[in-house]
């Protein structure tokens, strides 16, 4: 899925393929991982959430995920434009989860990027696209961080599973 009109006044891009999976929260070294992924809009609109597909959840956790103005060309998150916090657990795994984000101007002109972290305990793993794909969502690429990288790499080849909603 690239974008797809569900009525004239909505919008959602993304993508809901599955393959792999990529493990988000504090290992068992002390290690906190976190995930993200760039997109951007073809149209103005108000992102109202964005959705994920948790494979797996081990324990209980407080998943946040933040979205920012992101330059594509240097790689940097710019402004935090919102944030949404979940208490997910095991019942959660396999189906998607939306992050209600209220309403979120988007402008078709920028990029946007959203990170996700596990807080207080908790692991999850996050349905990628397959890997066999290549470049699966060609508007944006995945990103992939740690306490010990904040910075974190880019991969335009792989991105995670998600959906997200513009009004």
């Amino acid at each position: 899925m690239k974008n797809v009109t569900l009525n004239a006044n909505v919008m959602v891009i993304g993508n809901t393929s599955k393959g792999h999976h990529y493990w988000v929260g504090r290992t068992a070294d002390g290690i906190d991982h976190f995930a993200g992924q760039t997109f951007k809009t073809s149209k103005q609109g108000t992102l109202r959430n964005i959705s994920i597909f948790p494979e797996m959840i081990i324990g209980e956790t407080d998943a946040l995920l933040s979205v920012f103005e992101f330059d594509e060309a240097g790689h940097v998150w710019n402004d935090k434009k919102a944030e949404c916090k979940l208490m997910l657990d095991n019942k959660h795994a396999q189906q998607w989860v939306s992050f209600d984000l209220g309403e979120i101007r988007l402008d078709s002109s920028k990029q946007y990027a959203f990170k996700i972290s596990c807080n207080h305990g908790g692991m999850m793993a996050i349905a990628e696209c397959p890997w066999t794909s290549k470049d699966p969502y060609p508007d944006g690429e995945q990103w992939a961080g740690s306490s010990e990288n904040p910075a974190g790499n880019f991969y335009r080849s792989f991105d995670l599973s998600f959906v997200a909603e513009i009004a």
